[in-house]
């Protein structure tokens, strides 16, 4: 076939990579004698490796179950109408219309995702992760199969210890075309995004119910999965198969293992003879690179899962994070002390490798439990006048009249706004008219019906009680400052004519001399502050955080409490606050310290009260490996009791 120019000549490493795959799979064969016992050897070493793998592959352990290939090739005709042009359009318009969908209700589906994780609902998560996954891999499995490819096996993976169905789709690296094995790796996420978006319609026009909560799960299942999975190149899913496809760098995570591995022993324990994955620029950044994103992601994006089901799955979620650091931490750091002390391949630089291995632990370990560094904490909280009033209307009327515009100074005691209540006066005409009826009644009675004069005479003094509260309710139709200060009322020029509703606030008088900002504490951290003194605090504002404010001085409230100081901190306000999940907005999921600081000079802040910000506080210096432990220990005694 090269001889008649059909097909194009391998390359030397296409050559040598083939002959490594034959060899490792005992298919090589040559002229001379044969060590059968070697074979024997190697593919038993094999075998140990890739059971030896598997387990310790435990959060993607996989099954095979059965071969999907005489199904696949029943439903070509189906196959031909998905991967089409008109179906392209269909997918554009709906993903279209989905995302205008989510963006008109971004709220309200971020408010929902507060008991997407709950006991009542983890059943019918993973009932529709099932569901998903199965179009998941039906898409792979497609799209292999309209370019000729065969898919022989459907089986079982146990991601995150949860059964999960996968396709073996390895039958599209064979493909000659890069857009060809890349779309294989993309149809996947194509046909997740084609389901969250008839989900994430469905959900938005759907009433309530068990049939709208099927279709919010399906939407956050197909959306995060495919964020923390599928498209991130960092882990060993589709987004990595059609990076490697299009870099053409195949086996990139191995070649970055290797790539950290050669540069641990050329420049570090300065091994000579040590042989290179990477020969390019290109190469040695993109290996480097990876080779570090990926391990750091994988360990962070584990850790946050276990802790995200810890509050609802404590076992679970207790023996996740066994296996999480037997797995990461544990076996690696074995693996790598014998490679150090016993491996074959540094035994030429063994005595620098040991040497350089001790004095980086030990002063690893120096650092960390010996070097003091800044002991510190945020926390969220909003600024407040320590004197404020809220300006709210105890009628309801029409504002005739603006007295004050906003930000004005005001004395205590200054008319800021007039309403207007046509019915309130025609009640007080009418009452009085019921006085003047009732007092001519009587008169008349004193001459022609004594008798009824007792009664009328209560009558009257009923009725007159009546108007005055009428009255009383006509004098509150002009809101009085209560106060010195600033009157905060942005807009209110525009309020004449406009009806205000009773118990509605119009504006916010601000005592401006002195201002607190008031900070929630968790209950770890809560514990400090009354056992340590912050040698240093301040506050940074949300809209101004490059501006430090420095704080005179600050006092933990010593009660536990349960309810914020304002809507904006809670998750409901889009603060970092928990909140209860039952739409309670001020209440806090589980008990907080407030902490009020004192700031010294109010000009800078004035104008501010409302707005949210961090407070900072240095409580000491510490070793990491000291607050580290701590963390923990706090970690374990809030999720599991210890």
């Amino acid at each position: 076939m090269l001889e008649s120019g059909e097909g194009d000549i391998p390359g030397q490493g296409e050559v040598i990579e083939m002959l490594a795959q034959l060899y490792q799979a005992n298919m090589l064969l040559y002229d001379g004698v044969e060590d059968g016992t070697k074979l024997f050897e190697r593919d038993k070493k094999r075998s140990r490796k890739k059971v030896k793998s598997t387990l310790l592959n435990i959060f993607f352990l996989r099954i095979p179950v059965f071969d999907p290939d005489p199904l696949l090739n029943r439903l070509r005709w189906l196959i031909r109408i998905l991967i089409s042009k008109p179906m392209f359009l269909v997918w554009l318009a709906t993903v279209f219309v989905a995302v205008k969908y989510g963006i008109e209700n971004f709220d309200a589906l971020k408010d929902q995702s507060a008991g997407f994780l709950s006991p009542s609902n983890i059943g019918w998560v993973y009932v529709c992760t099932v569901f998903v996954k199965l179009f998941h891999e039906f898409g792979h499995a497609s799209i292999v199969k309209r370019y000729g490819g065969e898919v022989h096996t459907l089986g079982v993976m146990f991601m995150l210890l949860a059964p999960l169905p996968y396709v073996d789709a390895t039958a599209s690296w064979s493909f000659r075309k890069k857009r060809h094995r890349a779309f294989v790796g993309a149809a996947g996420m194509l046909f997740e995004f084609f389901i969250a978006s008839v989900a994430l319609i469905l959900w938005a026009n759907l009433g309530g119910g068990t049939a709208r909560a099927l279709c919010y799960n399906v939407f956050i299942i197909c959306s995060v999965s495919t964020v923390l999975f599928n498209v991130n190149p960092l882990m060993r899913f589709d987004g990595y198969y059609i990076l490697t496809d299009l870099l053409d760098m195949p086996n990139l995570q191995q070649h970055s293992a290797r790539h950290l591995q050669y540069l641990l022993e050329r420049y570090v324990f300065r091994k000579r003879d040590a042989e290179p994955v990477a020969f390019t620029v290109s190469e040695k950044l993109i290996y480097t690179f990876y080779g570090i994103a990926s391990a750091i992601y994988r360990f962070f994006l584990f850790a946050g899962f276990i802790v995200a089901i810890s509050a609802h799955y404590l076992i679970l979620s207790f023996i996740m994070g066994i296996l999480l650091c037997l797995t990461m931490v544990v076996i690696p750091v074995g693996k790598f002390i014998r490679y150090v002390f016993w491996g074959p391949a540094l035994s030429r630089v063994r005595n620098r490798a040991v040497f350089v291995t001790i004095l980086f632990f030990s002063v690893l370990l120096g650092i960390l439990f010996g070097l003091p560094v800044p002991d510190t904490f945020t926390a969220p909280g909003v600024l407040e006048a320590r004197r404020y009033e809220n300006t709210i209307a105890t009628e309801g009327g029409f504002v005739s009249r603006v007295y004050k515009n906003s930000n004005s100074s005001v004395k205590k005691g200054d008319t800021l706004l007039l309403l207007r209540n046509s019915e309130l006066q025609y009640a007080i005409d009418g009452k009085r008219a019921e006085i003047q009826e009732a007092k001519q009644m009587y008169n008349r009675a004193l001459s022609e019906a004594p008798e009824n004069m007792s009664p009328l005479k209560k009558r009257i003094a009923v009725l007159r009680q009546e108007l005055a509260e009428l009255e009383k309710s006509k004098r509150e139709l002009a809101l009085i400052a209560g106060i010195d200060g600033v009157w905060s009322a942005p807009g209110i020029e525009d309020y004449v004519g406009r009806w205000v509703g009773k118990g509605d606030s119009v504006g916010i008088l601000l005592d401006t001399t002195s201002f607190d900002f008031l900070a929630v504490v968790n209950q770890e951290e809560g514990a400090r502050l009354f056992g340590q003194r912050p040698i240093r605090i301040s506050v940074r504002l949300h809209g101004d955080v490059f501006k430090e404010l420095q704080v005179v001085s600050a006092k933990a409230i010593p009660s536990a409490q349960d309810r914020l100081p304002s809507n904006a901190l809670g998750w409901f306000g889009g603060g970092d606050v928990e909140t209860r999940s039952d739409g309670t907005s001020e209440q806090t999921a589980e008990p907080v310290y407030l902490l009020r600081a004192e700031l010294p000079d109010s000009v800078g802040v004035r104008g501010l009260h409302g707005r949210t910000g961090k407070i900072h506080l240095l409580l000491g210096y510490t070793p990491l490996a000291t607050q580290g432990i701590r963390k923990i220990r706090q970690a374990l005694q809030k999720y599991y009791r210890m």
